[in-house]
Order: C-alpha cells, then structure tokens, then sequence
C-alpha cells in the first residue's frame, strides 16, 4: 500500500527528509495540535475565524476524512463563497488546506473553480507555503476539472498574497518525487541541519550523522563547501580535520581560503572535544548587565506574554519578570518593563540571538516606550551573545543554540527537555485552564534561560583573562 502524502509532507522534506523515512516505517508519533500548528506557521482557529468573520462561509466540521471530503465537493458543487477546513483526496494525496475560495471562471462545476489559500502567521512567502499550493492545485484539478494558475496565502493581518503556481512548479515537481520514493522505501542521503531540529526524530538523526562522522556536522556548513570538500577526496570530520592547508587549497578549491580554514578548525575542535578561543570576545565591561529572555506566542499573530530580566552587579543577581496573564495585557507588561528599562540607563543588555531585537522594536513601535526614553536609546544597549562568540569561539558542536552552548558548559535547566514549544503549550494550557503552575513552570523555564545566557557571558569574560 502507497503511504499518505499530505500538504504537511512538503514541509517535512524541507526541513529534513528523513523525517518522511521514518513516518514511511511507521515510526508515527502522536502529535499535539499546537505543536503542528506550530510547526507549520499557523495560527490558533479562534484567530483564524477573526480573519474570516466577514466572509460568507462554510465550515467542514466532521473529523472522518471521506466523510469530510464528500462534504467538500457538496459544497464546492453548491458554489459556496468560502469553505473552511476543506478535504480534498485523490488516492493517497490528502490535503487539508485552511479555505477553498470561489472565483470567476469555467470548471466542470459550472461558471466558477475554486482556489485554495493557507492562513500563515508568517509575513513572508516561503517554499513550503508555495508547494503545498502547487500541492492543492493538482487536487483541485482532480475535484473540479480546472486546475488553478495561482496559490494563495493568508497573512496574520488579513492581507492575501497571491503567487503564480507555474513559478515553483519544478521544484515542487522534484520535491513531490522524492517524497513519493522515499515513501517507496529508497534512501536519500542525510544533511545535518538545525531544521532537523522540528523533527520528532532528530536525536536519531543527529546520532547517525555522528556514527559516520558526516561532514554536515561542522556549524553552519553549506552543501556546497561539502560537495567542494567531497571532490578534494574527503568525506569525513576526520579527514577533513587532518588534511593539510595546502592540500585543501589546491584541491578543494570552491570554498575560500580563510572559511576552508575556519571549518577545518571546526573539525579539530569536534574531533578533539575542546573548546578552540580564537581571541576574547568583545563584551561591554563593567560587572553591572541585564540579561533578557522573551516569551511569545505566535499562534496568536507575535503576541509576547514574557519578558524575564537577571540584574547582575558584581557577584549577585537577581531574576524578575514581566508578565502579561492575557493577551490583552501585553501593553501594560511592555510599559512596565519599558520604564524598568529606564531606570537602569547606563546597562548593557544581554540576549542570546536576534529574536529580542525583533521583539523589543515591534513592542515599541506597538505600544510606545517610557517617556524618559525611546527606542534608540534602547538598541546600543543591546548585545547579541551568539554573535560576539560565533567570531572568536568554535565549541565542539554542530549547533550553537544557547542549549547547546550552556549545557556543553556546565548549565543545567531545571526542566531539562523543556524548549520553547512548551512554554507557549503551558501559555495556551493556562488561558484555557487557569492553573497557577503553568506560570510558575513558564517563570522558571525563563529565568533559566536567562542564567544559562549569563553563564555563557561570564565563561567566554574569563577565557579572554
């Protein structure tokens, strides 16, 4: 019997192809719904139905898949403007998408066709959005005898973005190929990537890497600088860590020379286990700093429930955090934090990556700042730790997540397998529920993301001294 390919399969290939693998032996886990939501950039159905409260609409309710795709085409046969939920099967493809829309035109239903459209809470168009689109058109084809020329996506604000099909019909042709083998039982060769990480089997993954010392273990190694590696004859972290500098210069002569240098140097730290310091990370000094850890939640369109800050002078520290117990608290939280901010005017603050820059200029701009300050007061204050160390530090690790990077020095979580998906699950369980222990485990969970970021801060101070 043929396995199941749905519109979720496309981004399971793109993230990590074995994924599809191991679903193909039946390795199924039991998903929960709001890590697949998630997962797929989409957003919570109470937010889904706002977006959709002006449109005439139909909803598919049942669970059963034929009965819920018998329902589809009753509908789509009935012309109905907007259909919710839709099931669309032609043997073993099954596709869900979030609406089927009724536009002008000829198909076999009369003097009108449908087209499908995704709500995403993504702002930008991705691959896996257009190939699942490709993917709805050829259903659509089988349904209603016209297939559409355009996908659509859905915005969290409500704009719909439209995109030709034609434009990602070979990739997606290639993509829906390989999917279709694999499920037929055929390997295709596994690249290490942190996308790996959304896979329910990326511990499996990530150990077979390591048992054939794979060189897509090196950090941020493209494809490219592999296959390059590959066609100087050497196929493993090993080999590549004990070749020599003029080997690879003569040889593997698609990467430049001082990044062939800098991923050789990644492979000696891996096969060595040992931290390589290039030279001291350029942190503010002074023993005062802040240390920041946000919380959000996007299945509510970039809603932000969490701002945990560690004051540290000296030797001591103190956690607080800034807590919004419903979304419509979000304002307050920032103005609090905002004007907590304030009253510490000459202190670094310290984030762990990109996202709290995002987050602080989205919540300035949203809802304002205190009065004593704005936004570009706050930006030079802001020190990003992964990026001073990804310059001066090569830790023995193919990802340099703060998890990685604390744990492999010595930092404990309390919650040890907690993650971000988590937190927003103990948010969503606390709105629903209302248990005081939701918050307590999203606190604690934040504090020690705090403390493991100053942990790595005040490990990488000492290796400069």
């Amino acid at each position: 019997m043929p396995k199941i390919i749905t519109e979720r399969s496309f981004y399971k290939y793109l993230k990590c192809p074995s994924w599809i693998a191991h679903e193909a032996k039946e390795e199924h886990l039991v998903e929960d719904a709001l890590r697949v939501k998630l997962q797929h950039d989409g957003l919570l159905r109470e937010r889904q139905l706002a977006l959709l409260a002006n449109r005439p609409m139909v909803e598919v309710v049942t669970e059963d898949q034929d009965e819920a795709m018998l329902k589809t085409v009753e509908l789509m046969a009935q012309g109905v403007q907007t259909i919710y939920r839709p099931v669309l099967v032609h043997h073993h493809w099954i596709a869900r998408p979030d609406i089927l829309e009724r536009v002008e035109g000829k198909s076999k239903l009369g003097e009108y066709y449908y087209v499908a459209c995704d709500i995403k809470r993504s702002r930008r168009l991705k691959d896996e959005y257009c190939f699942q689109g490709c993917f709805y058109a050829l259903l659509l084809a089988e349904v209603q005898g016209s297939k559409p020329i355009q996908g659509y996506v859905m915005h969290p604000d409500g704009v719909v973005e439209g995109y030709m099909l034609e434009n990602y019909a070979t990739k997606f042709h290639l993509t829906l190929d390989a999917i279709e083998r694999i499920l037929n039982g055929e390997e295709e060769p596994h690249f290490l990537t942190s996308d790996c990480k959304q896979s329910p089997w990326f511990s499996t993954c990530k150990h077979g890497s390591a048992s054939c010392d794979d060189l897509s273990r090196l950090n941020r190694v493209w494809r490219s600088e592999v296959k390059s590696i590959n066609d100087a004859g050497l196929y493993t972290v090993t080999d590549f860590a004990k070749s020599t500098k003029e080997y690879l210069a003569t040889h593997a002569t698609g990467v430049p020379t001082d990044r062939l240098a800098f991923l050789q140097e990644q492979a000696i730290a891996l096969i060595e286990d040992r931290v390589i310091v290039l030279g001291a990370v350029d942190f503010a000094p002074g023993a005062d700093a802040l240390i920041i850890d946000v919380e959000s939640d996007p299945l509510r369109s970039d809603f932000h429930y969490l701002i945990g800050v560690l004051e540290v002078h000296g030797e001591s520290s103190s956690f607080r955090s800034f807590l919004a117990k419903k979304p419509e608290e979000e304002g307050t939280m920032w103005q609090e934090f905002s004007a907590y901010l304030a009253s510490k005017p000459a202190m670094p603050i310290y984030h762990y990556g990109y996202f709290e820059v995002d987050v602080i200029k989205t919540l300035a701009e949203r809802h304002g700042v205190h009065h004593e300050m704005s936004p570009a007061m706050i930006m030079p204050r802001m020190v990003d730790v992964l990026t001073k160390l990804r310059d001066r530090v090569i830790f023995p690790l193919s990802f340099y997540s703060l998890k990685d990077v604390a744990k492999y020095l010595g930092f404990h979580w309390r919650t040890d397998e907690a993650n971000g998906l988590d937190s927003i699950s103990w948010y969503e369980h606390w709105l629903s529920a209302g248990k005081p222990e939701d918050l307590e485990r999203i606190v604690q969970y934040n504090e020690d993301d705090v403390r493991a970021t100053w942990h790595v801060v005040d490990w990488a101070r000492k290796q400069g001294k």
